[in-house]
């Protein structure tokens, strides 16, 4: 993939580059592509995480909650490994 910069911006990712200790403006670039993913990410969990504050009273976890939490894990576990 190619990206064309405007000069401005192209100058500023140039001295982020220097100043932060990158090899090259690609290596900066895809380190900010990575920042910004796992800004997306924690954005999912911190809404899921409000969902669930929202969803009412708190119940105390049975055995039973516990066992069906262990089974999908394993399933999940064991999913993956097939791939």
């Amino acid at each position: 993939m190619n990206v064309s910069l405007p000069s401005p911006l192209k100058k500023w990712v140039e001295r982020q580059v220097a100043k932060k200790g990158y090899g090259t403006a690609d290596e900066f670039v895809v380190e900010m592509l990575r920042r910004e993913q796992a800004l997306e990410a924690r954005e999912r969990i911190d809404a899921l995480l409000i969902e669930a504050l929202d969803s009412g009273e708190s119940t105390p976890m049975t055995e039973k909650d516990w066992e069906r939490i262990r089974v999908a894990g394993r399933r999940r576990f064991h999913a993956r490994q097939k791939k």
